[in-house]
């Protein structure tokens, strides 16, 4: 008999653990463990970006990358990225008979992976070439970031750094997860993390206020949204015969490559 109210009791206690929440139980999750679960081979996320400055005169402009990023146990190691600058609507509109606003306009493509950069939409190549190859400036795992992302304040990729970042920030539970927030006191920029349950990086915010006396810009605002935390990814190079040594091009920018005066009249 006895065996068998220890049984029911240790059955209670176990449906009753089950039905508390975790977070209840152990307080908000790490995100640097939650990440560096993440970096295995050929395995990746997706970044949808929106990288906007603010001007003195209240306009602004926006750039758009979305990225696949192929992490490995230290990090990123090779990325491609479709990169592109969003018209406003007066630009759109500039953009119909303007050539040259209408080619800074067109979608960019750059893989990171090998070692090498390659480029699609930035320069002239000859007939049958659609990317520029040159050896990336950096090592893949830092360069695939920097290709993939304009967020450079505030890296999740790297989980020492993230956990230093999450050292001095406050921390708040919302529907589905958690949000971070504080500020980079040296570069003054704010920032706000969006975690899942499970603390992986949902959204990244940053609010980097610029300063000078002859600085155009007063916000330089990076909204990062990440998804699908472990898909399968491998980044492969473009078809060989389809690529161009940057070295080995004549007129990287073609023979009408503007003068800066036209270069700043079509912005304007």
């Amino acid at each position: 008999m006895r065996r068998w109210l220890a049984l029911a009791a240790a059955t209670l206690i176990a449906s009753v653990a089950a039905a508390v929440p975790a977070a209840a139980q152990t307080g908000p999750p790490d995100p640097a463990q939650a990440v560096k679960r993440q970096l295995r081979a050929e395995h990746g996320v997706q970044t949808a970006e929106i990288s906007r400055m603010i001007f003195k005169d209240a306009t602004s402009s926006r750039f758009r990358i979305n990225s696949r990023l192929q992490l490995g146990p230290t990090g990123p190691v090779a990325a491609d990225s479709t990169m592109q600058w969003v018209l406003d609507p007066k630009s759109r509109k500039m953009a119909e008979t303007n050539e040259l606003l209408a080619d800074l306009a067109s979608p960019a493509y750059m893989t990171v992976v090998g070692g090498y950069l390659y480029a699609s939409g930035l320069y002239s190549l000859p007939a049958g070439k659609t990317w520029a190859r040159s050896a990336a400036p950096r090592p893949d795992a830092q360069y695939a970031t920097e290709a993939a992302t304009q967020q450079t304040a505030v890296n999740v990729f790297d989980p020492a750094a993230l956990k230093t970042l999450l050292k001095g920030a406050t921390v708040k539970p919302v529907p589905g997860g958690f949000i971070y927030q504080g500020t980079l006191t040296r570069p003054t920029i704010s920032w706000r993390l969006w975690t899942d349950a499970t603390g992986l990086p949902k959204r990244l915010l940053t609010n980097k206020h610029v300063t000078g006396k002859y600085r155009s810009a007063k916000i330089e605002r990076i909204d990062t949204r990440y998804a699908d935390w472990g898909m399968p990814i491998v980044v492969v190079p473009p078809p060989a015969d389809e690529v161009i040594d940057y070295e080995d091009l004549e007129d990287p920018f073609g023979a009408s490559e503007p003068t800066p005066k036209e270069l700043i009249n079509a912005l304007r």
